[in-house]
């Protein structure tokens, strides 16, 4: 059966990502530092929740901030708001060109992200509103298998008619076993990948 959709995670497949900015910002802000350091620092914290849309941006911040011993203050959600940005990276080019390959082929691309809210207006526009998928408006988190399913009905098709690209092994084995052609991200062979699976020649 032919591909119809190829559906793309965003962080390390669209753009690079860090929490390097965000956890720098902590740590000017922490009145303990070596407590923060003994906790690893901001990527141990529990997104999870602010992802599957639990919590509101006012409150994933003041969470962060209790955790860290961070002062909450007027200016603290713009300011975590804005060292998030500053981890979203420039665009891989083999990322866009496939994109706009398999457009050419009248395959749709879309986007399954967990994502953080906060981010949300780094990659949307990218795909029409409603091939935009993410884990705060689902309620659900990559690899559970019903987030795949919830886009499987939304683009209304059958899940061998979709190719899953994402950077996590983990995601991609869920999806392949719903019988989604899945894909590991690779910059250097994304484009090879793709077309291995349109011309079932993989």
């Amino acid at each position: 059966m032919a591909i119809k959709y190829c559906v793309w995670d965003v962080g390390q497949v669209v753009y690079p990502f860090s929490l390097d900015y965000l956890d720098e910002w902590a740590f000017s802000k922490t009145v303990d530092k070596a407590d923060f350091q003994n906790k690893g620092g901001v990527k141990t914290f529990d997104y999870n929740p602010y992802m599957l849309g639990k919590e509101d941006d006012a409150v994933f911040c003041e969470n962060l901030c209790l955790e860290y011993n961070i002062p909450f203050e007027k200016q603290t959600v713009f300011e975590i708001s804005q060292a998030l940005h500053k981890g979203v990276g420039k665009f891989f080019d083999e990322t866009i060109e496939t994109m706009k390959i398999l457009s050419q082929k009248g395959i749709q691309n879309c986007i399954l992200s967990n994502a953080l809210p906060m981010l949300e207006d780094t990659a949307a526009h990218l795909v029409a509103k409603n091939y935009l998928f993410t884990s705060y408006q689902l309620g659900l988190l990559k690899p559970n298998p019903e987030i795949y399913e919830k886009v499987r009905q939304s683009l209304g098709c059958g899940f061998e008619e979709i190719i899953f690209v994402d950077d996590k092994e983990r995601n991609v084995l869920s999806a392949k076993n719903l019988g989604i052609h899945g894909i590991v991200f690779n910059p250097k062979t994304i484009k090879n990948d793709c077309e291995c699976i349109i011309q079932e020649n993989c």
